[in-house]
């Protein structure tokens, strides 16, 4: 996999996800979707994608703790995504790093959780949800960086979902930011409960 193909998320980009989202589908993968390896997402937080990838906040909360204090760090508003090779695993599911580096001149606190879409080579966009993961704030310098996981059920079974694109729109911001997918195809669960595919909050790179 080429790292790294930005294909930064423009004004267009944007509309493109935000209309194709209102198709909608059932769960897919040829009898493989029963195999839900992932956190409850109904009684985590609402994904963030869909609300992120349509102008709204990427983030599940838009404060930070200690934010009223005098000279607080704000919330990271320039925020440059890149994205890792698959990391080792012994389970069923795979998982990628989501690096999101404060790209801007100030410190500032990264916190919460990425709105994140795949979209399908047959148009259905599928906003990921969230782990119940604890939301924690990630003191950034310019140029350090948090990291979010993704947490994907890939498949070669013929019927699986071929993805084109992954979007990524940082914790409270708007500035989606867009890949090509070249992981294979995965086990579209997106009206599962349990999905084997999810994304988790921002913490501090090595956790």
């Amino acid at each position: 996999m080429r790292d790294n193909m930005v294909l930064r998320g423009s004004a267009a980009i944007v509309a493109v996800a935000a209309v194709a989202a209102v198709s909608a589908c059932g769960t897919g993968g040829s009898g493989a979707a029963g195999q839900t390896h992932g956190p409850d997402t109904t009684s985590a937080a609402p994904s963030s994608g869909a609300d992120a990838l349509t102008g709204k906040s990427g983030g599940s909360t838009a404060g930070t703790s200690g934010s009223s204090g005098t000279g607080a760090a704000e919330n990271c508003q320039k925020v440059t995504v890149s994205i890792g090779e698959p990391l080792p695993s012994d389970k069923t599911q795979s998982r990628i790093a989501l690096t999101m580096m404060n790209s801007g001149t100030t410190d500032c606190v990264l916190r919460g959780f990425p709105g994140v879409r795949l979209g399908g080579k047959d148009g259905l966009p599928w906003d990921l949800g969230r782990t119940d993961d604890a939301v924690v704030d990630v003191p950034l310098a310019p140029g350090t960086a948090a990291t979010s996981y993704l947490t994907y059920l890939p498949t070669t079974d013929a019927s699986g979902w071929e993805v084109a694109s992954l979007l990524v729109t940082p914790p409270n911001t708007t500035d989606t930011q867009a890949f090509e997918w070249t992981l294979g195809k995965v086990v579209l669960q997106d009206g599962a409960t349990h999905p084997g595919t999810y994304v988790g909050s921002a913490v501090s790179q090595g956790n």
